[in-house]
C-alpha cells in the first residue's frame, strides 16, 4: 500500500501543474521513475521480474507512439507518466488506470460538449484523470 501512496505523490504533483499550466514537470516524473527503480533493485517491490517490467512500460510506449502519429495532440508528458505508472504498478493495474481515466475524460468531455462549455478543438489536460483513474485502482 505504501507504494501506491509514494506513486499518488508524484501523480498528483504532475496532475496539478497539467491541470494549472497544461505541462507535466519531467524532473518529478523522472523522478518517480528513479524512484520506483531504485525501491525495485532493492528488493522492496517484490520480485524483479524484468519481463513484468518490461511490459509494464507498454502503455507508455504506446502513448509515446501515439503522440508522435497525432503530431503531439497526446502529449508526449502524458507517456512518460504512465511510464511512471507501470514501474510503479504491474501491467493490469497500469491498465486500469488508464482505462478509468479514459473512461472519466471521456464522459467530462462528452458533457462539456453537450452543454456548450468548450469547443471540440480544446485541449484537455489528461494527467488528472490519471489521478482519479488511480482513485479507481485503489478501490479495487
Amino acid at each position: 500500500m505504501w507504494v501506491e501512496i509514494f506513486l499518488f505523490f508524484f501523480l498528483a504533483v504532475c496532475a496539478v501543474f497539467d491541470g494549472l499550466q497544461k505541462q507535466i514537470p519531467l524532473v518529478a516524473v523522472w523522478l518517480g521513475m528513479l524512484a520506483a527503480i531504485c525501491l525495485r533493485a532493492g528488493g522492496m517491490m517484490g520480485e524483479v521480474n524484468v519481463l513484468s517490467v518490461a511490459f509494464s512500460l507498454v502503455p507508455g510506449a504506446a502513448f509515446f507512439l501515439l503522440g508522435f502519429v497525432t503530431r503531439e495532440k497526446v502529449g508526449y508528458g502524458d507517456g512518460w507518466v504512465l511510464m511512471m505508472i507501470g514501474l510503479f504498478l504491474d501491467l493490469p493495474r497500469c491498465f486500469l488506470i488508464l482505462l478509468a481515466g479514459l473512461l472519466l475524460e471521456s464522459t467530462v468531455a462528452l458533457v462539456l460538449l453537450v452543454f456548450h462549455k468548450i469547443q471540440r478543438d480544446k485541449e484537455i489536460p489528461f494527467c488528472p484523470f490519471l489521478l482519479l483513474g488511480m482513485g479507481v485502482m485503489l478501490c479495487f
